[in-house]
């Protein structure tokens, strides 16, 4: 069989950290002043890109600021977060079959770890976070910085994506996408090659388990 690789997003693919998230922003758009009328179309995206659309009128400085209070406040926020169903059972699946697998995640490394533990998910040390590239989904740097450290070729690594930024960003590193349909309808993921209901359809749309 070919070499085959993973590389997962965190929030909404393998973690759910919804109330975590939404928590969160809700005491920085008070702390800050502004209006948080939903967060549509920023779930995925690095927190720094999701507070330059809801307060483009602040300064790069300002920005950097609120983004650092803002990780602060989502890594206290994280006790809330729990893994996602399958999640764990697919992961020490692919451990235990030596699959390489790894996590590309918009989070920091400190906020990656923080949702990880919580959820009961070991960080693989080679996964990439927000801090470690210079730009972030719906950029492919991310994908490919992933697939160059799992050493698998990023057109034979599947990406394995909630939202419409990172399955823009694992396609365009030629990545196999799946979609799951954890935060985000079909019809907002199109961009994906498959599309799951449950990380539980993985395997077999892969081939690596045969239905039956």
């Amino acid at each position: 069989m070919p070499k085959i690789g993973f590389l997962f997003d965190l929030d909404g693919t393998l973690v759910n950290s919804q109330v975590a998230v939404h928590e969160s922003w809700m005491q920085i758009a008070d702390e800050a002043g502004f209006h948080l009328p939903n967060l549509d179309g920023m779930h995925g995206l690095p927190a720094s890109a999701s507070l330059r659309k809801l307060i483009p009128d602040r300064s790069d400085e300002e920005i950097t600021s609120w983004s650092k209070r803002l990780e602060q406040v989502e890594i206290t926020a994280a006790h809330s977060v729990f893994a996602v169903d399958g999640a764990i059972e697919l992961l020490r699946y692919l451990s235990t079959s030596q699959i390489p697998w790894t996590i590309v995640t918009s989070c920091t490394m400190d906020l990656a770890r923080a949702r990880a533990r919580a959820a009961g998910i070991s960080l693989p040390e080679h996964a990439v976070t927000f801090d470690q590239v210079t730009l972030g989904k719906p950029n492919p740097e991310p994908f490919l910085l992933g697939a160059d450290r799992l050493g698998v070729p990023a057109e034979v690594c599947w990406g394995i994506e909630d939202a419409p930024g990172g399955v823009r960003a694992a396609k365009s590193a030629g990545c196999t996408v799946a979609a799951v349909l954890t935060t985000h309808g079909r019809d907002e993921l199109l961009e994906a090659d498959h599309h799951l209901e449950s990380l539980d359809q993985l395997l077999t749309i892969c081939g690596l388990v045969v239905p039956g």
